[in-house]
């Protein structure tokens, strides 16, 4: 970025990196919250002018005085052990992972993280389990496709320990706008339920099936549900317009006379996550799914929100709502793919609360992560290189942090030593 500036040019970033904002000429800070609470400028201009600014909370983190507070690490409860991993940059790699901690893989793009703990990890550990679980190869064109990428390697030890897997990627939650939050997390079942049992529903002996804009007795026929119709244009690409008949609730009348607490079922997919908390605390199931999905900082987001217009980190964050709403039980083995990737600091801060709840429940989690501050956060580093591609593929260093810091031969030691300092 420098050489461009330095080349006369203009460079506008949307960026959480704290150091990145701190070097910036000029900054623009939108909030003050997310959503609906959202869209308004804060602030303009040089960076320590944000320091002024009290409604700000990238203010919080960016002026925040003194070192990391100490914490006590948390020590492994065993050990999972691969041999001989080969897939990609890695070549006979040995490489053990401690159980029962929160366990972060570092190192600079390229260098073998993916292949080592979202391929080869996953895949083998699948393998061990009988739990059938899907890797996706990043898209290539045709010409590319010459081999099948396969994991070499074995476990030697630890398996025994691990009772289930969970791969929490960015991939949608769905890929038509019939898919939501609501629906993913199971919370529209519970909802569909109370307007069932309404007086109204029970009188015209409507069932939970007739509020789903899936199901034809429920559903706006006009727009079978989609809430939006296709106007094809002449010499110009199709565009989608609002279904005239429904507005773009997606129910029909009938289905929409029936009311919860005065609102129908289309008025509730409109609420956000918080005021949906707010509208249903007197229900014990609903409101705990909604509170869960507040605690990862998704407070902002409607309910009937259509998965295509969630980006990847929410649709990561409603998966991991989505587990935390399950009984813990311990002994499974988490593996998020840099789950912090376009999340402010404080929503960092809510996803690390939450990592660390799985972890003190008895649980293994292991990150791919960027952020200094989370990998200065962890119990345990494995630092993947020393370099990219060809140059890397190698444990450079793994230990506690402070360790790892210290490490001269690891590119990410100076900066985790920063953020420990």
């Amino acid at each position: 970025m420098e050489s461009l500036k330095h080349a006369g040019n203009s460079l506008f970033v949307v960026e959480h990196e704290l150091d990145v904002i701190r070097r910036a000429d000029w900054l623009v800070d939108v909030g003050p919250e997310a959503g609906e609470n959202g869209g308004e400028v804060l602030y303009s201009g040089p960076p320590a002018g944000l320091r002024d600014v009290e409604a700000s909370q990238t203010r919080i983190h960016l002026f925040r005085k003194g070192s990391m507070p100490k914490r006590i690490r948390r020590t492994a409860k065993g050990w999972l052990r691969l041999r001989d991993v080969t897939r990609n940059n890695l070549r006979g790699l040995d490489v053990s992972f401690p159980l029962g901690v929160f366990t972060s893989v570092t190192g600079v793009s390229g260098s073998g993280k993916s292949s080592l703990v979202s391929h080869a990890l996953v895949e083998l550990v699948a393998e061990g389990l009988g739990q059938p679980i899907t890797v996706e190869e990043p898209v290539a064109d045709d010409l590319e496709q010459t081999t099948i990428v396969t994991t070499a390697g074995e476990i030697v030890s630890g398996i025994e320990h691990i009772g289930r897997l969970v791969v929490v990627d960015q991939k949608p939650i769905g890929r038509t706008p019939r898919s939501n939050m609501a629906t993913y997390t199971g919370l529209f079942d519970h909802v569909r339920k109370l307007f069932a049992d309404t007086r109204g529903a029970k009188a015209r002996r409507y069932d939970a099936g007739r509020f789903s804009f899936n199901v034809a007795k429920g559903r706006c026929e006009t727009c079978l549900g989609e809430g939006s119709v296709c106007v094809e244009l002449l010499f110009l690409p199709s565009v989608y317009a609002p279904c005239p008949t429904c507005h773009g609730c997606r129910f029909n009348t009938k289905t929409l006379e029936i009311k919860y607490r005065g609102k129908s079922v289309a008025d509730v997919l409109g609420m956000t996550v918080d005021v949906a908390a707010e509208f249903f605390v007197e229900e014990l199931q609903v409101f705990r799914s909604l509170n869960v999905l507040r605690e990862v900082g998704l407070g902002y987001l409607r309910l009937g929100q259509p998965a295509t217009e969630l980006s990847g980190g929410e649709a990561q964050r409603i998966k991991m709502a989505t587990e935390l709403q399950r009984v813990q039980r311990g002994n499974t083995l988490y593996i998020l793919d840099e789950p912090t990737t376009g999340l402010h600091p404080s929503d960092v801060e809510r996803l690390m609360k939450q990592l660390n709840g799985l972890v003190e429940a008895g649980n293994t989690v292991i990150v791919i992560e960027h952020d200094m501050h989370v990998i200065a956060e962890s119990d345990w580093v494995i630092d993947i290189g020393p370099g990219a591609g060809d140059e890397g593929g190698l444990v450079v260093a793994a230990g506690p942090p402070d360790e790892v810091a210290q490490v001269s031969r690891s590119r990410t030691a100076p900066y985790l030593a920063a953020a420990l300092s």
